[in-house]
């Protein structure tokens, strides 16, 4: 998020009302824009559909399609963007440009590789249409790419542009899913998964634009260079993958349940579950905009003090003092956020009550609705904690947060499946995220104690590059022009 904390820091230090709503609504832009065009876009092929008198199966055929795409594509992402982000920072770090978009090809080529063989297995004897199978895939392939574009482009600065083409995406799609509705050339589910592949292939395109013109594409570029990081920060992997799979987690256990319906003998979801959990989550949206601003303001200059006193020789006295402002700023700016988010929580709390029950959502599922809200609430407070925890490169700890979230998540949702039934739904999901939330602020309370001994002391005296199968297979691939980053002077924590 380099280029949002530049352009908020600029805008903060103007130190007027003026500067500070639009920093505030500059993040909002930022972190919930492209989310509320994403689903605006699906909303709107929905809307579509019951202004056609599309069948109800028909549309959740499409319904199906786009979940399974949505959840699937993040849980299988996560790992590779997580360790992406960490190549990226250190080719920013030490000016070395020539293979980041060679970098986000190679990847994208692997990750859509791989999808397409997940996608066969789990296609393999469906009785969908062929050509459904094939728009489904490509949906999911695009939003793969998307999320892999997505950690570049929080390198470039031209955020109107990138909110641009979103729009643009999403317009495009509304108009072509009008279109093909009116023409009946395909299925109904057939033009709707049509008209999004189309509007995600611009954004997707659009993107790459963006990323070009920035960073250049370089004949020489490396498009595999970033393998080796896969072997050295293998935690980075595991901690984004297990947080990723333990929010969804207790979505794909409840889809095996008296809730869950099956669609076309394909998809298999619980409408009513997926529909109050995605509303309980919208409300944590202003955490995330507070969360940037925090970080990439206040927090980041005294991070950036502490560390600049331990590399540049700073003495005792003065690295103490950026600790203990560090530490000050660290636990003010997060008890700030959980009071803003608390304020967002119990109003989303209030006008789903209204809501929900307005639109024939029964008393039970309105109270677990109410419940699941606060399990959003732990679950973005655990967010902050462990990218907090990244920055100082903490993965050990991290992990072992990561991994508590997903096996409560696990071990809860499959206790109350069998034992409870439908009456834990959402309770589960409230234990898990409370629990992990707790274990990992007694884990950042016990690394701000020991700071000192975990900067200092923790880290290994020697760079020792690991020579696994990957880093073999780049050095065959590339030999003497393969550039080793951390050597070069990216971070060696």
């Amino acid at each position: 998020m380099a280029g949002v904390g530049f352009e908020l820091r600029k805008l903060f230090k103007a130190r007027t009302m003026a500067g500070h709503v639009k920093a505030y609504s500059y993040s909002a832009i930022i972190t919930a824009g492209p989310f509320a065009l994403m689903t605006s876009m699906v909303l709107a092929v929905q809307l579509l559909f019951a202004f056609f008198g599309v069948a109800e199966e028909e549309a959740q055929v499409f319904v199906g399609a786009v979940v399974y795409a949505f959840v699937f594509s993040q849980v299988f992402s996560g790992g590779f963007t997580m360790v992406l982000t960490r190549y990226l920072a250190d080719c920013l770090s030490v000016r070395h440009y020539e293979d980041v978009t060679a970098s986000l090809l190679g990847l994208g080529a692997i990750l859509t590789s791989l999808g397409g063989v997940a996608a066969l297995i789990f296609f393999w004897g469906k009785p969908l249409p062929l050509f459904t199978k094939c728009l489904s895939y490509l949906f999911f392939a695009l939003l793969l790419l998307a999320w892999v574009e997505s950690v570049y482009l929080s390198a470039v600065k031209k955020f109107k542009r990138l909110l641009v083409s979103y729009l643009a995406g999403v317009l495009l799609a509304v108009l072509l899913s009008w279109l093909f509705l009116s023409w009946q050339v395909f299925s109904p589910a057939q033009s709707g998964l049509l008209a999004m592949d189309v509007g995600m292939s611009l954004v997707v395109l659009l993107f790459l634009l963006h990323i070009v013109d920035y960073f250049g594409l370089s004949p020489e570029g490396q498009n595999f260079a970033f393998l080796p990081y896969l072997e050295r920060h293998w935690r980075l992997f595991l901690i984004s993958s297990c947080y990723m799979l333990g929010i969804f987690l207790p979505n794909l256990i409840i889809w095996q349940g008296p809730w869950g319906v099956e669609i076309a003998g394909t998809f298999r979801f619980a409408p009513v579950y997926d529909v109050v959990t995605f509303l309980a989550f919208i409300s944590i949206l202003p955490l995330m905009m507070l969360f940037v601003v925090s970080v990439e303001t206040n927090f980041y200059e005294r991070y950036d003090v502490y560390f600049s006193y331990i590399t540049q020789k700073g003495n005792f006295r003065e690295i103490d003092d950026a600790r203990k402002d560090l530490l000050h700023t660290l636990w003010f700016e997060i008890r700030h956020i959980i009071e803003f988010q608390l304020v967002f929580s119990l109003v989303f709390l209030a006008l789903g009550n209204y809501v929900l029950s307005g639109a024939g959502i029964t008393y039970a599922q309105v109270n677990m609705y109410n419940v699941i809200i606060f399990g959003a609430f732990f679950t973005g407070l655990l967010q902050l904690i462990y990218i907090l925890l990244v920055y100082f490169d903490y993965q050990k700890d991290v992990l072992r947060i990561s991994a508590c979230y997903l096996l409560s998540n696990l071990l809860f949702g499959l206790l109350g499946f069998y034992f409870a039934g439908p009456d834990s739904y959402g309770f589960t999901f409230f234990l898990a995220s409370a629990l992990s939330f707790g274990f990992g602020f007694w884990r950042l309370s016990h690394f701000g104690e020991r700071i000192n001994y975990f900067v200092f002391c923790s880290q290994p005296m020697f760079y020792q590059m690991v020579k696994g199968p990957l880093t073999r297979l780049t050095l065959w691939l590339y030999g003497e022009r393969y550039v080793d980053l951390e050597l070069l002077g990216g971070d060696k924590k």
